[in-house]
């Protein structure tokens, strides 16, 4: 006679999420592109998997990006882009997100990795290519369902394994590898919430008790540019948002995101982009699909 103190047997429902841990993101064929210094709480990777999409600043360094490359941002650490993609220059972002990545290498702090440009046609990087090619190429096409899934959540563990095999850094890390400091932080957030008003580079140092040179210069560290020259960043990149998406008029703009006048607008604007504001709007306007 059985236990009569045996549990019964029951029926679990159980929840199979098709929710891939990183996220994937494909950017489209959508012309010119910035992307302004920024940093999250994610390991990126930039994967030019068609032509030669532009640059990507990674902390100080930056790199001309060629296909077939992957492009390795640690947490935390600054990037940006200034590409321009069509149907021949083409990105696919893989984002593992810190939180997810704590869990799979067992750690209390990641590691750092680099280096940060990889030409995946390498030796080393054979299986780490495969393990990118999959989730690119179940990004980019309309998946089957579970087979797919299952394959990109296999692509994602072994890509996991790749970097920690091949790209830990075990000695001496560079800015290029190492989190925004926490001033820094300060810093660009000031910058970013007050663009549109005059904002003195001097009174921020001062603040967080630097002196102007030694601020520019550690901001130029690990930001690659100077704090002036990023406050104009943000806004033209701005300024290029509102020319994109609205109908406001360029005086409009230009007063809007922190240009004195209109002409030292003009002329910022077309040193950059090699064109007139009017010029941009006409020849992109169409182009509003930015991811």
């Amino acid at each position: 006679m059985g236990d009569l103190n045996m549990p019964r047997p029951y029926h679990e429902r159980l929840d199979f999420t098709m929710t891939l841990p990183l996220k994937v993101i494909s950017h489209g064929t959508v012309g010119p592109k910035i992307v302004l210094p920024h940093w999250h709480q994610a390991i990126e990777l930039a994967y030019a998997y068609k032509g030669h999409p532009g640059t990507v600043h990674i902390g100080g360094s930056t790199f001309k990006m060629a296909e077939e490359h992957l492009y390795v941002v640690n947490s935390e650490v600054v990037h940006s882009y200034e590409t321009f993609l069509d149907e021949a220059d083409q990105i696919v972002t893989l984002l593992l997100p810190q939180a997810w990545l704590f869990q799979v290498v067992a750690a209390k702090k990641l590691p750092f990795w680099g280096p940060l440009d990889l030409d995946l046609r390498a030796e080393p990087y054979q299986e780490l290519a495969r393990s990118v090619h999959t989730l690119a190429k179940n990004a980019l096409t309309e998946p089957e369902a579970r087979a797919d899934y299952l394959a990109s959540l296999g692509a994602e563990y072994q890509l996991v394994g790749e970097l920690l095999k091949h790209l830990t850094v075990t000695g001496q890390v560079n800015t290029d590898q190492l989190p925004l400091p926490r001033p820094l932080r300060q810093a660009v957030a000031e910058i970013q919430e007050n663009y549109s008003q005059p904002v003195s580079i001097a009174k921020m140092a001062e603040q967080l008790n630097y002196s102007s040179v030694y601020f520019s210069r550690y901001f130029k560290e690990y930001m690659g540019i100077s704090p002036k020259a990023y406050l104009g960043q943000i806004r033209l990149e701005r300024a290029t948002q509102l020319l994109m998406t609205s109908k406001e008029s360029i005086q409009g703009i230009a007063m809007k995101t922190g240009f004195r006048t209109e002409k030292n607008f003009f002329v910022t604007f077309k040193r950059h982009y090699q064109m007139t504001p009017k010029t941009y709007r006409e020849k992109y306007a169409a182009e509003q699909s930015w991811t």
